[in-house]
C-alpha cells in the first residue's frame, strides 16, 4: 500500500508545477494553474478548498492529485488534477493515488467523484485511465477548450 501525504511544503509548488510540465500535455495557462492552486491553498487563501495526495519519489515528486467538494452540490467531489511522471507510468501509481482519493472523499461523505478531460487524442490514455477504473463517461462538450479540443466528462458513484 502507498503512502500518500497530504500536507503541502513550501518547494511543492514548483515541484508539482515540474512534474505537470514533464507529463508533456498541460499548456503553459494549466500548468500555471496547477501552481496557483498549490499556493493558495497551502497559503490558506479565501475559497482554496482544495485537497492534495502527493507521492513523494527519492529525488522528485511522482505524481499526485488534487481535488474538492463541489460547491452547491450533495456531496459531489470533482478530482481536479492527477499527473505522474512518465516516468512512473505503468507501476500502478496513477491507480493507487486514484483509489487513494477516493477513499479520501468517501471518509469525506462524498457520494461521487467527477473527473474533466480533454477530447484531444493525446489524451486519450486518460479517457482509458478513466474508464480502466470503473469511471462511467457521463457527456462530451465539443469544442470546448479550443476549436477541436473538446470536454469529456467522467464520474464514480463511490
Amino acid at each position: 500500500m502507498n503512502q500518500f501525504r497530504n500536507e503541502l511544503k513550501e518547494e511543492d509548488e514548483a515541484s508539482l508545477a515540474l512534474l505537470v510540465t514533464r507529463t508533456g500535455v498541460f499548456s503553459d495557462e494549466e500548468i500555471a494553474i496547477a501552481r496557483d492552486l498549490v499556493r493558495e491553498t497551502r497559503l490558506g487563501m479565501p475559497g482554496a478548498d482544495y485537497l492534495f495526495l502527493i507521492a513523494d519519489g527519492i529525488a522528485q515528486i511522482d505524481g499526485y492529485t488534487c481535488y474538492g467538494r463541489i460547491p452547491a452540490t450533495d456531496n459531489r467531489f470533482e478530482l481536479y488534477w492527477i499527473a505522474v511522471d512518465p516516468g512512473s507510468h505503468r507501476h500502478g501509481l496513477g491507480r493507487a493515488l486514484l483509489e487513494a482519493s477516493e477513499q479520501d472523499v468517501r471518509r469525506r461523505g462524498g457520494t461521487h467523484l467527477f473527473a474533466e478531460t480533454s477530447t484531444r487524442d493525446d489524451y486519450a490514455p486518460a479517457r482509458r485511465f478513466y474508464k480502466a477504473n470503473g469511471y462511467s463517461f457521463y457527456a462530451e462538450v465539443p469544442d470546448f477548450h479550443a476549436d477541436g479540443d473538446g470536454l469529456a466528462i467522467f464520474g464514480k458513484r463511490l
